[in-house]
């Protein structure tokens, strides 16, 4: 059996990609297994990041497209399984299923049909291009847009009563790579000759006059050595400053392109429609959950049943060492209002500290998040914790990471303080894998009592669950002013901790897996 597992976002080896790859790990060692993704992935550099055996997954790059795209590649497997968060599309292969990280509301189709027509009437009236198939990957800054290109790549250029200029520069991305041919509307426009050395060449031609309904199409082949057009997967061009001769797009580039560039990129690529979600979920045999709490929005949202399959997670990579008296928290450092919650925490440690707290330090470890609002962030963090005993850890190796868990005798965490459940659920911990990894470090939870926290954490017995600051605060110093009670829970917690092993995943989806046979 030929087995497919799509992750658009697996260059980010984040959690949610350990969840597909360990699916992808364990059926490798029964059936042909191929990840599909958009962006080139290291199978190496994932397989020791994320501690996983993928020596039997073959990794296949795509060009980028919408999800809605991705159903043709479904067909050409016996088992398709989407694990790829936030994008629905339907399944044409004879058994399919689902990984949902969190699920999206019904209501929220007629909002994204509404913002496709924003989009498209801008798109149209701005004279933006379409960037359509074969984009790998895309850096903007501020004064121009790189993009990494596949071997084939289709430009739909605006439609237009008169005919107006277009340019570009262009490079080998690959040293395989010594040409580029250009085609407009199916017919050869142009044949580049690419320098070794990667240096750009700048084109120039003129696209024709259109009615509205039919766009001009720049397609752009990678051609090697040996004359023939390349295969797909990897980089083969790159191509910058692509621009169009005309008033209205010159207004596109001083509004989208200086000012407003995450939402000028939107506007390169719309939907051609908008497909029914439950339309979509329902043409697969099963929906997995990564948690309980995610199960119940499911069928709150989407009124179907589903299954649970949490994340597996590597509790024997942690350990319990010699405690000190410390606090560690572990997330990612980002802005935003469904952030981690970092200063809620600083705060409440000065508290305690304020209040006669001796010989405790609080440790916050994270990775940190590219763009200026988040560098931000985290200023204002290191700035409020200055004069108190309180550490910031960005970027560290997953060995110090080990060791500051298990030196640690309390773990706090509090994604999704003061937030609104019923109103966005999303923002709440949907299940909490750091949570798991300090139990299996020694360290006590102390976390809040909403997401996915309630079923990792039993309340007074292997930690705390809290609701407000203060509950926070006293239940930490229930744990500093009784050391024994503090032990006994920490090594109930490590043993609860081992229900989340790979040992019990691969048991859990096995019978997932024969519930579709």
């Amino acid at each position: 059996m030929h087995v497919g597992i799509y992750n658009r976002w697996l260059s980010t080896l984040g959690g949610g990609e350990k969840h597909s790859l360990a699916i992808a790990e364990y059926i490798s060692q029964y059936h042909t297994v191929t990840v599909i993704t958009h962006t080139p992935v290291s199978k190496d550099r994932a397989a020791n990041k994320l501690n996983l055996d993928l020596s039997r997954v073959k990794f296949l790059t795509i060009p980028e497209r919408l999800a809605i795209e991705m159903t043709p590649i479904t067909s050409k497997y016996d088992f398709f399984i989407s694990t790829s968060f936030m994008d629905y599309f339907p399944s044409k292969a004879p058994i399919s299923a689902t990984l949902i990280f969190f699920p999206i509301p019904v209501d929220l189709e007629l909002i994204m049909r509404l913002r496709r027509h924003i989009k498209l009437a801008l798109q149209r009236w701005l004279m933006v291009p379409s960037f359509i198939e074969g984009v790998i990957n895309l850096q903007v800054t501020r004064n121009s847009q790189l993009r990494w290109l596949d071997s084939r790549s289709i430009v739909r250029l605006p439609a237009s009563s008169k005919t107006y200029r277009c340019q570009l520069d262009i490079a080998s991305g690959d040293k395989s790579i010594n040409r580029a041919r250009m085609f407009l509307n199916g017919e050869i426009l142009s044949v580049i000759d690419l320098p070794k050395d990667q240096r750009f060449t700048h084109f120039e031609f003129v696209a024709p006059a259109t009615s509205h309904t039919a766009s001009p199409e720049l397609r752009i082949q990678a051609i090697g050595k040996d004359e023939k057009p390349e295969e797909y997967g990897n980089t083969k061009l790159l191509l910058k400053n692509f621009g169009i001769g005309h008033p209205r797009y010159h207004l596109y580039q001083l509004l989208f392109e200086h000012w407003w560039r995450n939402w000028g990129l939107r506007l390169h690529y719309v939907s051609p429609g908008v497909f029914p979600i439950l339309n979509s979920i329902d043409t697969y045999d099963a929906i997995w959950a990564n948690s309980k709490y995610t199960q119940k929005w499911i069928t709150r949202y989407w009124k179907r049943p589903s299954e649970i399959l949490n994340p597996p997670i590597d509790v024997d990579a942690f350990r319990p060492v010699e405690k000190r008296d410390q606090i560690i928290s572990v997330g990612r450092y980002f802005a935003g209002s469904h952030n981690k919650k970092h200063m809620d925490m600083i705060h409440a440690f000065k508290d305690m500290v304020d209040n006669g707290l001796q010989g405790w330090k609080l440790v916050l470890v994270g990775g940190t998040t590219p763009g200026l609002v988040h560098e931000k962030y985290l200023s204002r963090l290191e700035k409020e914790a200055q004069g108190y005993p309180i550490a910031i850890y960005k970027d560290i190796p997953f060995e110090k990471l080990v060791r500051l868990y298990g030196e640690s005798a309390i773990y706090w965490h509090a994604s999704g303080y003061g937030e609104d459940e019923n109103l966005e659920p999303i923002k709440l911990e949907h299940f909490g894998i750091t949570t798991v990894e300090a139990m299996a470090s020694g360290c006590v939870p102390v976390v809040i009592g909403l997401g996915g926290q309630p079923e990792i954490v039993r309340h007074g017995n292997n930690g705390f669950l809290w609701q407000s600051k203060d509950e926070l605060k006293n239940y930490s110093k229930i744990l500093i002013q009784n050391p024994n009670q503090r032990k006994r829970m920490a090594n109930t917690a490590l043993v609860d901790s081992r229900c989340y092993d790979k040992k019990f995943f691969n048991i859990r989806l096995q019978q997932l897996i024969e519930e579709l046979s």
